[in-house]
């Protein structure tokens, strides 16, 4: 049996529940519910489910009364959540199986001490510090006088609370308890982000999957600019490193296992690779649908199997392609007109999507990374491709929402 956390029905989800060759034990927070779609919890009220208040997760109860009771035995554990991770593994650490430690989830969640390790094993970041007071922030702004900082929690999740200051009245604007040691700053690096996703086993980078992404989610996000990411066939030439091998030393130097990595980094025009950010999981938004459909191989099954100790041998289709997931700007007000996902789904390359709002709803803009009307996937022959395709979806939405305000009717359009 395997031990599963589940924060929401996700893919992985899905996929653990059609499996016939393992049985999965899934702990699901009471508080998280509101997370789950009706239908799913319809569905699977099945007797493999553990429901418990976070606050009070009775280990004892759990591991000598409940499993006992239940006759379950339980030989394999995976945590996909990012918000679950330093609780998950510590409860599969007290039941003897085989997780992270508390040094390993640090690293992994923490990003002061993820950037401590980085540089520990000889992988250069950009400058960081933790801070405590609004007078720690200003002193790190002065030793980077003339550059933007980035201000943000070392749990940072989904780019929440993150912020990008460069003037004392952007400073001013952050109300953020900070005494209690949770957030931090660093330099802010101008070089091109992307993102190196990877499938781990036995402590061996099997592959590396690179993303593109044109503009950085959060801002892209907020300005509802072109918010996407795509899957590269083929590593660029000036790149002057090897994405696997960068991932494997990643892996050496946290002594990881088996699992999935995500990997932020960020690469200038010469070719030169730094890390920003790791997450020891499958990666947010569609990308691990993109690099399935990109390279013909299911990336969720993948990493059940690395998780129920199953060799792995990844096969490929012979012309791997790109594929990518666009983020629909989005809007706050009464929603009156939005291009509808049957429009989206007749243009070049699209193949798939979701709409998040429809028109009548009232809907509120969030400051988040993944904030967004809806996505759309689409497809190109390479990266250029894809994103010349998803450039034409982008011009063709449109989305109208209005307010009342003093009797004038105000209309937002893209």
């Amino acid at each position: 049996m395997l031990l599963c956390f589940e924060e929401y029905d996700s893919d992985l989800s899905y996929a653990l529940r059609k499996r016939d060759d393992i049985n999965t034990l899934f702990l699901r927070n009471v508080k998280s519910f509101r997370y789950f779609s009706k239908e799913y919890m319809d569905k699977y009220r099945d007797f493999y489910e553990f429901p418990y208040p976070y606050t009070d997760f009775d280990i004892h109860i759990f591991r000598d009364n409940w499993l006992q009771h239940k006759g379950y035995k339980i030989d394999y554990f995976l945590n996909d959540s990012e918000f679950y991770m330093e609780f998950a593994n510590k409860v599969a650490r007290s039941i003897g199986l085989d997780a992270l430690s508390e040094e390993q989830v640090s690293w992994v969640r923490d990003k002061v001490a993820m950037k401590d390790k980085f540089n520990q094993i000889g992988l250069k970041t950009v400058d960081y510090q933790v801070v405590t007071s609004k007078k720690d922030i200003l002193q790190f702004m002065r030793k980077h006088v003339g550059e933007p900082i980035i201000f943000k929690p070392r749990d940072l999740m989904n780019s929440k609370n993150v912020y990008k200051i460069e003037s004392l009245d952007e400073l001013e604007q952050i109300n953020i308890d900070l005494t209690t040691e949770k957030y931090m700053v660093e330099s802010y690096c101008s070089d091109q982000e992307w993102s190196i996703e990877s499938l781990v086993q036995d402590g061996v980078v099997l592959d590396s999957y690179v993303t593109y992404i044109p503009n950085r989610t959060l801002w892209a996000a907020m300005d509802n600019k072109l918010n996407c990411h795509m899957t590269v066939p083929k590593v660029p030439e000036y790149f002057k490193f090897v994405p696997k091998e960068l991932i494997q030393k990643i892996v050496d130097g946290m002594n990881l296992k088996n699992g999935a990595m995500t990997i932020e980094v960020f690469i200038d025009r010469d070719g030169n690779v730094m890390p920003s950010e790791l997450g020891w999981r499958l990666p947010g938004c569609q990308a691990t649908k993109n690099h399935s459909l990109s390279y013909g191989f299911d990336m969720i099954n993948a990493l059940i199997d690395i998780s129920i100790h199953k060799k792995v041998n990844l096969k490929y289709r012979d012309d791997i392609i790109s594929v990518g997931d666009l983020y629909l700007p989005n809007k706050s007000g009464l929603i009156e007109k939005v291009t509808s996902l049957e429009e989206l789904l007749k243009m070049d390359g699209v193949i798939d999507g979701e709409m998040f709002v429809k028109p009548g709803e009232y809907c509120e803009k969030r400051r988040v990374g993944n904030d967004a009307s809806g996505w759309v996937q689409i497809s190109g022959v390479d990266e250029f491709d894809t994103l010349r395709k998803m450039q034409a979806v982008y011009d063709a939405f449109e989305i109208v929402s209005s307010d009342d305000i003093g009797g004038r009717k105000y209309v937002k359009k893209i």
